[in-house]
């Protein structure tokens, strides 16, 4: 699993959109060749930003193979570069991917 996040800084509290890749099965099979995707997944991943739990609104297949999330930013974070993690079916994405907080 990987994200895909620009070095733009979020707001505490924001709703954002983040993209990844690699996160497996959603409800609706994948058609083989199709140029289209759809899906979302079930349950939800669970989503850490600087250790604090996110609250994942949407999770879903949006194209082959790419996934979007939107998040809310938990309200709490400090200012500056924090770690964000997504954990689903036991796999967690890679460590090291922050995301730049500044309220």
């Amino acid at each position: 699993m990987s994200f895909s996040v620009p070095g733009y800084a979020f707001q505490p509290g924001e709703t954002i959109s983040i993209y990844a890749n690699g996160f497996g099965p959603t409800s609706a099979p994948v058609a083989s060749g199709s140029v289209t995707q759809g899906g979302v997944l079930s349950p939800l991943p669970t989503i850490t930003i600087g250790g604090k739990n996110a609250v994942v609104q949407y999770a879903g297949l949006i194209s082959p193979g790419l996934f979007q999330f939107n998040i809310v930013v938990p309200a709490s974070l400090a200012a500056g570069d924090q770690p964000i993690v997504a954990t689903y079916g036991g796999a967690s994405t890679q460590p090291g991917t922050l995301l730049s907080v500044h309220p």
